[in-house]
Formats: C-alpha cells, structure tokens, sequence
C-alpha cells in the first residue's frame, strides 16, 4: 500500500500552493487490501522571509489480530535562513543528503554557511530514525557528517563529503564522498560523484556523466555502479526487475522530435556478479497540450545477460486533463522473461487512476494489479481524500 500511496499522493499533490503563511492540510487514504487506513496531516508556513517550518504526519491502521494502530512523522522541522543567502538551517525530523553520500532520515539538527571565496560547508548530527517494526529501545545511535564544496562559477562545485553511523554504540556505517559538476557553457556539462564505504571497506557507489546539446539532440554518456545500500525504492514492474546493483555503461540520446514529441534511446550494458548484458530503452512521449498535463508515453525495454534473469518489456501511459479539474491516469506493462521457470509466462502491472482538484479539496481514486514472480495475481485500490485550510 505504501508504493501506492505514495504514487497517488504526488499525482494529486502536484499542484499544491505552498506561497501562504500557514498551510494546513490532510489527506485520509483507505485502501481495499488488508484493509486498511492511512491519514496523513501536512502543514507548512512561514514567519517573515527568515523562518519556516513544516511537518508531515503518517498515521495507519489496519484490520489485522494482535496489531495495534501506529503513526509515525516522516518529517517535522523548523527551518531558518539568513535573509541574504548566507546560512540556514533547520532541527527536528528531516532527510539529510551530503552530497554523494546515502540519504538518511534523522531526529537531529542540521545547517549549512556560505564563507567567502565561494565555499560552502554543511553539517548535520542526530539519531537515525528507526522503522517502527525495530527495537527502539537501544541508547547510544547517532549519526554525524559534513561537506565542504567550493562553487565554480554560476552552477558547479566540487566538495569533498563524510558520514559516521553508530548503532548502539557500534559503527554501522561510514562514509566518505566526493561530487564534482560544471557546466562549461549552456550546451555542454559534466558531472562525477564517488562514495566509499570505509566500514565495508568497498566503494558504495560511483558515477561520471558528461552532456552535450545541439538543437533538438542531446546526448549523454554514462558509467555508474551502485551498491545495494544505494538503491532507491522501486515502484512499477520496470524498476522492480531493472534497479539491481550492478555497474552500467552506456549513453542517453534524448531527440525534441517536435515541439511536444521527445523521442530518448537509452543504449547501455550492465554487469551485474560475473553476468554481462545488454540495458537498452526506446521511450517516446507525446505532450497533448502546453503545460503537458495531457500526454501519451511508451517504452520498449531489454535487460540481458543470464537467462534466467534477461526480461523484454513494453509500457505504456496516458494522462488526460479533463475539464473541471478532473484528470485521468493509465499506465500498463507487460514483461516477457527469457526463462519463466514456472512463474509465469507473462508478467503484466496496470495503474488506472482519476483525480479531482479545487482550491481546496483534492480528491484520486486508483487501482493497480499485477502479477510478479512474487504474487500470481495481486489487487490494490486506494482512496485518497485531502483538504488544505490557508491562514494569513
């Protein structure tokens, strides 16, 4: 229920004004699987040009014996920044990304300076926020970084990252990175970043990019491995069978075909153990007017290598914004393995969804079925329900 409740939240929350004072809303999901429920209360403001703050609230309960009614706050921070751009910072629950290095949630404060000679340094220190299926009750978990960057030009920097996790007193994990990016002039950039993993004594992830434009075509090379620690979630079928640590070699070209047409060829390999294989893509989308909230997307994509885990699949996807605020969403794939091994010749995934929003209420409806190695055949529906009260 997460994946879709999430992918629902962003559809109809797109749109959300954020320039008042004080911004409340609340958003009430259910969902037909268990069943279950999820509220989620969202409030953001702003006092003067100098302080913010902002909390987001997750509550759920389902329908399960022996299970209790949980809640849990993704993000409560009270934010601060000097008027003129030259410090800010903020406390309570919050994300923090130093650069190259692994995101991490956490209960603690964090800020960043601007000195002169165009250096910037950030620091952040706090406890780890742990899943509420995890014994909570260890003293002693902390975690601790920082990144010193020095601007180059307009829009690159390098800088120079490192992360310390402790668990229960124990090191758990460090980290040290480095990113770099520039862009030479308007049509051409590059960009490189690398994190160690000293606790593992392994690198963690390490990327090179390098782009270039000319009228409608741009092409990028790329080189990339990650470690598993690294991934990001997976949401569709796609990223699901595609998102493995691996290293990948390859180049993007993505063509404006016409004024609303994007035509990209992503043409790259991946290794993954001792296992080579092809990591190819055809994507088109087709934007149905201006603004883009009306299009029509597909993608062909083939994973190789090793038989048993080598995958063709195609996707597609349609949005339509229908008049009186109401839109609609469709996405399908179908993902053919070269080898089923009794799991299924075919693997399809389907997200149908329709929303409707006002100045103040928002409201999305959306079914997504599927059938995976995993699950012969798997139903979801949620409901979601919002409404946002402004104060001046």
């Amino acid at each position: 229920m997460t994946r879709l409740a999430a992918g629902l939240a962003l559809l109809v929350g797109a749109g959300t004004a954020s320039a008042d004072p004080l911004r409340l809303r609340g958003d009430a999901l259910a969902s037909a699987e268990s069943p279950a429920g999820l509220l989620v209360l969202d409030a953001a403001g702003t006092t003067g040009s100098a302080i913010s703050a902002e909390a987001l609230v997750w509550m759920a309960a389902q329908r399960s014996p022996g299970d209790d009614v949980t809640g849990d706050v993704l993000v409560i921070a009270l934010k601060a920044r000097d008027p003129k751009g030259r410090a800010s910072g903020q406390i309570g629950r919050f994300v923090s990304a130093l650069g190259a290095l692994r995101p991490l949630q956490i209960d603690g404060a964090g800020g960043r300076v601007r000195l002169p000679w165009h250096f910037d340094v950030e620091a952040m220190a706090g406890v780890p926020v742990l899943a509420t299926s995890v014994d909570a009750s260890r003293s002693w978990d902390w975690v601790a970084g920082g990144r010193i960057a020095q601007r180059i030009g307009d829009g690159g920097s390098i800088g120079i990252a490192y992360q310390q996790e402790r668990d229960d007193g124990r090191l758990a994990r460090e980290e040290v990175g480095a990113d770099a990016g520039i862009a030479f002039d308007a049509r051409h950039d590059a960009g490189a970043r690398v994190a160690y993993d000293i606790a593992g004594k392994g690198l963690a992830e390490a990327a090179v990019t390098a782009s270039a434009r000319r009228g409608p075509l741009r092409a990028e090379i790329f080189a990339s491995q990650r470690s598993a620690a690294h991934l990001l979630p997976a949401t569709s079928l796609f990223t699901v069978l595609g998102d493995t640590p691996a290293q990948r070699l390859g180049t993007v070209l993505t063509w404006r075909a016409a004024p609303r047409l994007d035509v990209v060829a992503d043409l790259g390999a991946r290794r993954a153990s001792d296992d080579v294989g092809e990591d190819v893509a055809l994507r088109t989308r087709l934007r149905l007017d201006p603004t883009g909230r009306s299009s029509l997307g597909c993608e062909l994509h083939r994973s190789g290598g090793a038989s048993d885990a080598a995958w063709t699949g195609v996707r597609g996807s349609g949005s339509l914004a229908l008049p009186h605020s109401f839109g609609l969403l469709a996405e399908v794939e179908v993902v053919r393995p070269d080898e089923d091994r009794g799991r299924g010749a075919l693997w399809p995934w389907m997200l149908l969804a329709a929303t409707r929003k006002t100045a103040a209420w928002d409201a999305a409806i959306a079914f997504e079925a599927s059938a995976t190695p995993e699950y012969r055949h798997r139903v979801d529906a949620i409901l979601q329900l919002s409404r946002t009260w402004s104060v001046r």
